[in-house]
């Protein structure tokens, strides 16, 4: 189900609906809305339009009875457009974050924490404590996620192990990684950065460069949160085989994978991702069933 409402008894059914013109409806049955309680537990992926308005239909119901929410979101739509690259674009995450904040000014004081996992920036939790209502804003590191994976770890544990740095924004992100898997490991990790440019109008990489002369013999872990078409760890891995890399594993906290996983086909051995995503199994994919 995309969007899940818990109470602290049990998951309650909710029954979404749509009229011929497309609009969205929701129905919670009178009896269901008697053993809500005053806090409840809203779990939600938005994936397209659809589910936006779902929960904030469903959000709506909620308030309107007087019950404090506390919201998770795992993976947080809109959170690559952080910022605009080019004139022409839309500030889609800043209007993303006002347009869950559609219900609050009448039901302030309600919305208790919302909870994301390993969001693309902190602009995301700038701009959802800034454009909402909510009391507490949380991120799930992408180390508390990967602590929950015995054979991820084992592999990050491994001395001959080193963890890529995918580009200049995600330095502070794997280092924190880092500082997570060297408490399990006999020395330091060692992180291998890379380079990355991209067109802005259009997004396309325009070139990677691994910042290491050799690495034979090395498994090398690429870490990221978000995989799409795999462009960017395509161009990683041909450089870490190029190095003599002899195996090279991917983690990303939300496996979008719209080109599937044949793209990697001879250049990754392992992809490991979290369960934010639906996914479909195969045979090197590795599902995280993170529970927060």
């Amino acid at each position: 189900m995309t969007i899940q409402l818990m109470t602290a008894q049990a998951n309650v059914p909710i029954e979404f609906l749509q009229f011929s013109g497309g609009e969205r409806h929701i129905q919670l049955q009178p009896e269901l809305l008697n053993q809500l309680q005053t806090h409840a537990q809203i779990t939600a992926s938005l994936n397209n339009s659809t589910d936006v308005m779902d929960y904030l239909l469903l959000e709506n119901v909620l308030l309107e009875r007087g019950t404090r929410l506390s919201v998770e979101i795992p993976y947080f739509p809109y959170a690559r457009q952080d910022r605009i690259c080019a004139q022409g674009q839309a500030f889609s995450l800043d209007l993303m974050t006002k347009l869950l904040n559609s219900n609050s000014e009448k039901f302030a004081g309600q919305r208790q924490k919302i909870v994301v996992w390993d969001c693309h920036s902190p602009v995301t939790l700038e701009l959802l404590r800034k454009n909402t209502s909510f009391q507490e804003v949380i991120n799930i590191e992408p180390i508390e996620i990967i602590q929950q994976s015995p054979t991820l770890m084992q592999i990050l544990s491994t001395d001959d192990t080193v963890l890529i740095c995918p580009d200049a924004g995600a330095t502070q992100r794997t280092q924190a990684i880092a500082n997570g898997v060297n408490s399990q490991r006999q020395q330091t990790i060692d992180v291998i950065y890379c380079e990355k440019q991209r067109d802005p109008s259009t997004g396309k990489i325009r070139t990677t460069a691994v910042d290491s002369p050799d690495l034979t013999g090395k498994t090398a872990v690429i870490t990221d949160d978000i995989c799409d078409g795999g462009a960017t760890f395509i161009g990683i891995a041909k450089q870490l085989r190029s190095l003599n890399c002899k195996n090279i594993i991917l983690y990303v906290t939300h496996g979008i994978f719209s080109k599937g996983l044949e793209v990697f086909d001879g250049l990754v051995d392992q992809v490991f991702t979290s369960n934010s995503l639906p996914q479909a199994e195969a045979s090197k994919l590795n599902i995280i069933n993170f529970q927060n």
